[in-house]
């Protein structure tokens, strides 16, 4: 598949990458096309946010349009992702026992409390109290398919990567039985391009 030559549209202080098209199908190869384009920009800029595949407006003030409000949260998130890689750990296995919650709780602290355990994962607590020195930011989603427990997303500074591999290794000795982590990256902070 040939690719279309890509181009820089300028949104305040943000350049975005665009590629000039009538459709945007998502065909294998346009996927890989894509992936390919946001890792190699990775490498070579200090701060990348990815969009989703698919992303489309008409033409440069359209973008434009789309960007100046966006301003401060942009600034903040590419902030937040200069010079840092995402790794992806991939739990899976038994999910341990929640903890009891106290009789005394109302209906709004349990849903809390539901809400809470949502984004943690106490199967992986070796590994995040290892990695937590180089962690600058995480992201958990816990599923619902077991054996999968859940997708834990890490932003490591590059210039910590070896460190949190190291921790990260040393981590799984103290994993608990029957839990089971695929770790992959480092990759473009896809899981940290949202503007909060």
């Amino acid at each position: 598949m040939r690719r279309k030559p890509l181009s820089l549209v300028r949104a305040g202080k943000t350049y975005v990458v665009v590629e000039q098209g009538d459709s945007c199908e998502a065909t294998a190869p346009a996927l890989v096309a894509h992936d390919r384009v946001v890792r190699r920009l990775s490498r070579l800029l200090p701060a990348v946010l990815p969009l989703r595949f698919g992303t489309v407006a008409d033409g440069p003030e359209a973008i434009r349009a789309l960007i100046a409000p966006l301003a401060e949260p942009l600034e903040r998130a590419f902030e937040r992702v200069r010079g840092a890689v995402q790794f992806t750990l991939r739990v899976s296995g038994l999910p341990a026992s929640p903890p009891p919650l106290d009789p005394r709780l109302g209906p709004g602290a349990r849903w809390l409390a539901g809400r809470a355990a949502r984004y943690t994962v106490p199967e992986l607590a070796s590994v995040t109290n290892a990695t937590r020195p180089f962690v600058r930011a995480l992201r958990v989603e816990r599923r619902d398919d077991p054996p999968g427990l859940a997708d834990v997303y890490q932003l490591v500074a590059r210039d910590d990567v070896r460190r949190w591999r190291a921790a990260f290794r040393r981590s799984l000795l103290a994993l608990p039985s029957g839990i089971r982590v695929t770790m992959t990256g480092p990759w473009p902070a896809w899981s940290f391009a949202e503007l909060t």
